[in-house]
């Protein structure tokens, strides 16, 4: 079970997702839903640029106009959030923040249970249309498990554990089950390995931490294929959510996060459950 689920808002469609899912959640586990805004007074400064002698002023009126729009936008969100909120049921806290967007989510996710953000970024709206690193930035950082989603909410009936007996695999199947209670989901084991004996080894151990939570459809699969084209040609199309750990068992190799992990992040449209 969890109680505190975090909920970074940006004015994005992917945001707008992100917090059905949190209402969708927060009303099963009876958790509490946090909506976090971030004033990226950094990301302003730096959009600004080196200033000119003599230009100091007209930098200075620049900078507190777009700090002016950005507050607006900042109240919309908070004001949609508690709205979206009171009409799902949920108990809901805001927070208004200033600073690096990755670096305030990562500081405040560590009184959480859960962080549920979009798969595509807008924090730096002040700033740029485009979609920024702050989930990447996020999960190179953050112990808390986040669910990253994609533009479009869908019903989650089938799950994916992509597991490779590593660390941040068993973190990811540990913090899933506990979430999992509440639910009926269909599970797929995924490993991906040269041995058969070794896979069946650790898939039946995650069975059986999965039973001990109730969660009594498992399916078991072995692969010797790579676990990304084992995916992609197989498990993707009929998965509703992937749990993984954000490294694999070679983290070198991964650099920060797991190429798996980035290679399902860049196809943006399956749910991520990404453990530490």
């Amino acid at each position: 079970m969890i109680r505190r689920i975090l909920t970074p808002l940006d004015p994005s469609p992917y945001s707008e997702t992100a917090l059905k899912y949190s209402c969708y959640i927060a009303r099963r586990q009876h958790a509490e839903i946090t909506g976090m805004v971030i004033l990226d007074i950094p990301g302003i400064e730096k959009s600004i640029g080196a200033v000119a002698p003599g230009a100091l002023y007209w930098a200075e009126k620049l900078e507190k106009s777009r700090v002016a729009e950005a507050q607006k936008r900042i109240e919309q969100l908070l004001q949609k959030f508690e709205e979206t909120c009171q009409k799902e049921g949920v108990t809901c806290h805001k927070a208004e923040d200033q600073g690096s967007p990755s670096e305030r989510i990562v500081w405040e996710s560590l009184f959480y249970d859960l962080v549920v953000m979009g798969l595509r970024t807008h924090f730096q709206f002040e700033t740029s249309d485009k979609p920024g690193k702050t989930l990447d930035k996020v999960l190179s950082q953050t112990i808390t498990p986040v669910l990253a989603v994609p533009e479009h909410y869908y019903e989650i009936r089938n799950v994916l554990i992509a597991f490779d007996g590593s660390l941040p695999a068993a973190r990811a199947l540990q913090r899933f089950a506990h979430l999992a209670i509440p639910y009926d989901f269909n599970f797929t084991l995924l490993y991906a390995g040269d041995d058969k004996d070794t896979a069946m080894l650790y898939l039946n151990k995650a069975e059986e931490y999965l039973k001990a939570y109730s969660q009594n459809n498992v399916q078991k699969e072995w692969t010797n294929r790579s676990i990304i084209d084992a995916m992609r040609e197989e498990y993707l199309d009929k998965s509703d959510l992937i749990v993984l750990g954000a490294h694999s068992r070679n983290a070198l190799a991964d650099f920060f996060v797991g190429s798996v992990t980035k290679y399902l992040i860049n196809e943006s449209n399956k749910v991520l459950f990404i453990g530490q």
